[in-house]
């Protein structure tokens, strides 16, 4: 098993599941409300295969903490090969969730493992 974070490229292995990847951001003044939204697509363009929404597990208002994990079957979209991620800073604005910022992208990498 190997799920990983190497500066903001993520790799993991076919078939990982239930490890958890700790994810810190600093740069803003943090609310309680306010949520980080993790997408993983095949390519930029395209639709989100997974988008999970996490609020902070700090209670602190200049860092927050989210833990990205995958169940057996989020894992099972996600084939050997390349994909790309955002992590989006989302703020309640009229009940709704907006997205402030797009605080992270990059390359993710889902290796061949042994399933």
């Amino acid at each position: 098993m190997a799920f990983l974070a190497k500066g903001n490229k993520i790799t993991m292995d076919t078939y990982d599941y239930g490890i958890q990847l700790p994810f810190d951001i600093t740069g803003a003044d943090f609310k309680a409300t306010d949520k980080m939204r993790f997408e993983l697509r095949k390519s930029k363009d395209s639709e989100n295969l997974i988008s999970k929404d996490y609020l902070n597990e700090l209670d602190s208002t200049s860092k927050f903490r989210f833990f990205l994990e995958f169940t057996k079957e989020e894992s099972a979209l996600l084939p050997p090969g390349n994909y790309v991620y955002y992590v989006k800073y989302l703020i309640k604005q009229n009940e709704e969730d907006k997205v402030q910022d797009t605080v992270a992208s990059d390359v993710f990498k889902v290796k061949n493992g042994n399933g």
